[in-house]
């Protein structure tokens, strides 16, 4: 061994060396020298006897793209192997800050060596009684992370010089290579693609102004039109020459034809790149063209304007069709009557407005003889006769709908006589009773009817409708072809106890007096901060306590109270977003439920938007937790309302994922940004290796659709340690967090 001057000064010559390759491995635009630079800067300075790169490439297969060490390892350039493969070996090792230690006591089938090399005189069956004693079989990987955390490769190694496990020194330097190595990668193919996005940009710019289905026009600074395409003419009618040196202002119509003015003054002024706004229009023959106008500034080098594009996408189709589904989501497509929705809107109008109204609840009776005797066809012939009869029976301004297949229902504001009311139904029933030729028979059409009043007492239509059904139900049990007005000691099934709990419940929503949000933390399971909160209603009851959510929410559900309970927590929810003492200051999130008699109303939107607005809260720290079975069952207009919601910042989230059977299409349908893995999946996730592999796929495929996962009910630091390891992102129970009022 040399004097101490000697080693320092072999020392010092090293890192000078090292340093040198480091600052050459930044300066080659070549991503496969730098590899091979890395490489065999591995196995001169750190004393590693081979060394293998291992890069993903964009088929998903993963090569050995640079190789050092004896000659025989060259031959191993080219080899692949799966993702999947390297995936399992990272998970399996055993993690030494950044990479990854294999030892030679693990699985070694799991193992294909890569770089594998065994010196002259080894045959690797020493006994291991030296545990820092490199072993034959061992490997040493250091993943290679691209900038966004995905894998980019693996740089392995084998056989450090001297037999031991390296030293500090040894992966530090291994780790700052690996880092180099990805850099090289991710930056080789950043400028792949830019190159690509160029070259096709230039292509495209070509060919997309003359073969654009949309109306185009190069625009002059003076606002005169310098070039048109065909679908410009053909959409205005008017030609080429026509156009060239007009203005958009001269085919507008006359009461647009300044609405986009102060835009187009602002692209001028360079205050703008570019605006969009709708406009009419009229083309050479006088008729109306609806169109969504997109202008936007084209500039040189030094930001200077040159010239301005723009484009006219008509919409008159669009426009029309609106109309009508505006139309068909408030109406019946058969009887033309309104549906649900819109009857339940009149009704809620008129509790609104403190006017008692009275409903009659009609079933055709026996319907389905028709349908299965004539055909579908003959069924909707009646249901449209049924329309018009009842129709012309009620009094002027009440208000007839359609609500189920052979279901009516009739608002009559203003009364609150319950025997005006059953007379009213007799008249219907009498206007039925005539019979009818369908298809060549004679039908007599036969109805039960419900009634009730509603009243102020009565917080949501909901109500209003399901004592008019209870009635109904009376009605047909007691022969059919009758009315009857409901009667809560006869027409609801319900103790006293029952009676009096939901009297306490609406007194608590009416008064604001019991109900108390809880919050349950959720936390990012890379360090157990909480990242937000789920909101979980309580009562305490005057009683009764404390009460837990099963004992009364089933009866808010029975009573039609769920709904404003919702709002309620929605409110509340908000609120505490609001408040440092639940977010600590940070920009944490609550999540609310949102039950499925809350979907399809087209109330939601609105409650969400006017609870943002009351607390300053931004949109993207409200969730809005939704169960995958009430998202099965939803209809079209709920799924809408669920889009709309979304479409204002607000996060979805998909609740109770995997026990329902429509996962997958839900995932691809709606915009779910969050996925909630039921609790039956986490529990036995360290003993069950189904549930383990169900819960791994679907954090890959969450992973794959970039959405975000939760892992719900975790109890136990065996499972928390399990979630961690198959990467899932949130998670959420009692060993995270226990629900606490705020």
């Amino acid at each position: 061994m040399g004097s101490p001057i000697e080693v320092t000064n072999l020392r010092r010559s090293w890192l000078e060396r090292l340093l040198s390759v480091v600052r050459e491995l930044g300066t080659s635009g070549d991503v496969d020298e730098t590899l091979r630079r890395i490489a065999e800067a591995t196995v001169e300075f750190l004393q590693f006897g081979a060394a293998a790169i291992n890069v993903l490439g964009e088929d998903g297969v993963v090569r050995i793209q640079a190789v050092a060490g004896p000659p025989e390892v060259r031959q191993l350039l080219g080899r692949s192997s799966p993702l999947q493969y390297w995936l399992d070996i990272l998970e399996a090792a055993e993690p030494w800050n950044s990479l990854r230690f294999f030892s030679h006591d693990r699985d070694q089938t799991m193992m294909d060596r890569v770089a594998s090399w065994v010196p002259d005189g080894s045959d690797g069956a020493t006994p291991d009684v030296d545990h820092e004693r490199w072993h034959p079989e061992d490997a040493l990987l250091a993943p290679l992370i691209g900038p966004e955390g995905a894998l980019l490769g693996v740089l392995s190694v084998d056989q450090p010089a001297g037999g031991r496990r390296p030293n500090l020194e040894q992966r530090t330097v291994l780790e700052l290579f690996a880092n180099q190595a990805a850099v090289a990668i991710a930056d080789s193919r950043a400028r792949q693609q830019s190159e690509t996005r160029r070259q096709d940009a230039e292509n495209r710019w070509q060919v997309a102004f003359e073969r654009s289905p949309i109306g185009a026009a190069i625009i002059n600074l003076d606002g005169t039109l310098a070039q048109t395409n065909d679908a410009l003419t053909a959409m205005l009618g008017y030609s080429r020459d026509q156009l060239l040196g007009t203005r958009f202002a001269d085919f507008s119509h006359p009461d647009d034809v300044n609405g986009d003015a102060p835009y187009f003054q602002a692209l001028l002024d360079g205050s703008e790149d570019g605006y969009e706004t709708e406009k009419r229009y009229l083309d050479a023959a006088g008729d109306v063209v609806f169109a969504q106008l997109h202008v936007g500034v084209i500039r040189n080098a030094e930001g200077v304007v040159q010239s301005i594009v723009g484009q006219l996408n008509d919409i008159s189709q669009r426009k029309k069709a609106e109309d009508q589904l505006a139309y068909r989501a408030t109406h019946d497509p058969l009887t033309e009557l309104p549906n649900r929705i819109e009857f339940e809107d009149r009704l809620s109008d008129c509790l609104a407005s403190g006017r008692p109204a009275g409903v009659l609840y009609c079933d055709l009776d026996r319907f389905k003889t028709v349908n299965d005797s004539l055909g579908h066809e003959a069924g909707d012939e009646l249901l449209i006769l049924v329309a018009r009869r009842m129709r012309e029976a009620l009094p002027a301004g009440c208000t007839l709908g359609r609500v189920g297949g052979d279901e009516f229902v009739a608002l009559v504001p203003g009364e609150d006589d319950a025997e005006a009311l059953r007379e009213l139904g007799r008249r219907l029933l009498a206007a039925l009773d005539e019979p009818v030729v369908i298809r060549g028979h004679l039908h007599t059409i036969g109805a039960s009817i419900g009634v009730t009043v509603g009243t102020s007492a009565h917080v949501h239509p909901d109500e209003v409708l399901r004592e008019a059904d209870m009635a109904l139900l009376r009605a047909k049990r007691r022969g059919r072809a009758r009315v009857e007005v409901y009667d809560p000691t006869q027409d609801k099934p319900a103790t006293l106890q029952d009676l009096e709990l939901e009297r306490s419940l609406r007194l608590a929503l009416g008064e604001n007096r019991g109900l108390v949000p809880y919050f349950q933390p959720i936390v990012d399971l890379s360090d157990n901060i909480p990242v937000g909160y789920e909101a979980l209603i309580r009562w305490r009851h005057p009683e009764h306590g404390l009460m837990d959510p099963g004992e009364f929410l089933p009866l808010a559900e029975r009573s039609g109270l769920i709904v404003p309970f919702g709002w309620w927590m929605l409110n509340a929810s908000c609120r505490a977003a609001a408040d440092t003492r639940l977010t600590g200051g940070w920009a944490r999130w609550v999540a609310v439920n949102a039950s499925g008699s809350q979907l399809g109303r087209g109330q939601l939107v609105a409650e969400i938007k006017h609870d943002l607005d009351a607390y300053g809260l931004a949109a993207s720290r409200l969730h809005l937790e939704i169960t995958e079975s009430a998202l099965v069952d939803a209809s079209p207009a709920a799924i809408k309302e669920v889009c709309e919601v979304a479409d204002l910042g607000v996060q979805i989230a998909l609740d109770d994922f995997g026990t329902g059977y429509s996962s997958l299409s839900l995932l691809r349908d709606l915009p779910v940004s969050t996925v909630k893995i039921d609790r039956s999946f986490v529990a036995p996730i360290t003993v069950d290796r189904s549930a383990r592999a169900i819960v791994r796929s679907v954090i890959t495929l969450c992973q794959e659709l970039e959405i975000t996962t939760v892992a719900e009910g975790i109890e136990t630091q065996e499972q928390l340690t399990s979630l961690r390891a198959l990467g899932c992102t949130h998670g959420q129970g009692y060993l995270l967090g226990r629900p606490a009022p705020l």
